[in-house]
């Protein structure tokens, strides 16, 4: 039997590891109950997706310990539920370009909308320079995304490696991702209220990114 007929309806043959880890045992047999009843289509998901997603700058934005367990929780609802249509979409056989879009900007609202909540809770409640590293993270993530177009699929083709392998045979990418940084900066910070810890990581991560990218796209 393949590795592909193996797989858990709508799953990826390898995804990232916060999603294997923290949101396919959710997502998975969610996908599968919706594939059953049919109750809601993958653009009905995606709508409900940003619906939770938007309101988790303004959760944060609050300056309370509350709004940043409440703001995590969002993030990582929506985040599920984007996985969700996604897997929904395969399930279903459809798949389609306008999907996907909307799909990416319900993404990347979540995203700045969080991005720029982390800042204004930095800004009210540590003080001093401190939001800049939400504002510089935003910042790196967007040029990120735009830059790495035409690379980003590497990491799930390149080294053959036995460690590749390994990790191939659980579905996961040898490499972490936008949702795994995402998910240190906008789950696991604001539930520890390390948040400038956080977005130090998140930060250097996409450095290091952003710096390799470019160094891919000028040996081309």
């Amino acid at each position: 039997m393949s590795q592909t007929s193996e797989l858990p309806v709508g799953a990826k043959s390898r995804d990232y590891w916060w999603t294997v880890f923290a949101v396919d045992p959710i997502a998975l047999p969610l996908t599968r109950a919706l594939a059953r009843s049919r109750s809601l289509s993958p653009d009905a998901v995606t709508a409900i997706s940003v619906a939770l997603g938007l309101p988790t700058g303004f959760a944060f934005a609050t300056g309370t310990r509350a709004g940043l367990v409440v703001g995590a929780l969002l993030f990582y609802v929506s985040f599920l539920l984007d996985c969700v249509d996604g897997k929904l979409a395969r399930a279903l056989g459809t798949s389609s370009p306008r999907g996907m879009v909307l799909d990416e900007l319900g993404d990347g609202a979540r995203r700045a909308s969080a991005s720029a909540g982390l800042a204004v809770y930095l800004w009210r409640v540590e003080g001093g320079a401190q939001f800049w590293f939400a504002v510089a993270y935003g910042f790196m993530a967007f040029y990120f995304a735009l830059i790495s177009g035409e690379t980003r699929t590497e990491p799930a083709t390149s080294t053959g490696s036995k460690w590749t392998a390994a990790l191939a045979r659980r579905r996961l990418l040898p490499t972490p991702g936008t949702p795994d940084v995402a998910a240190i900066v906008f789950v696991i910070g604001p539930l520890t209220t390390l948040v400038v810890p956080a977005l130090i990581v998140g930060d250097t991560l996409f450095f290091v990114a952003i710096l390799l990218t470019v160094y891919r796209l000028l040996r081309r």
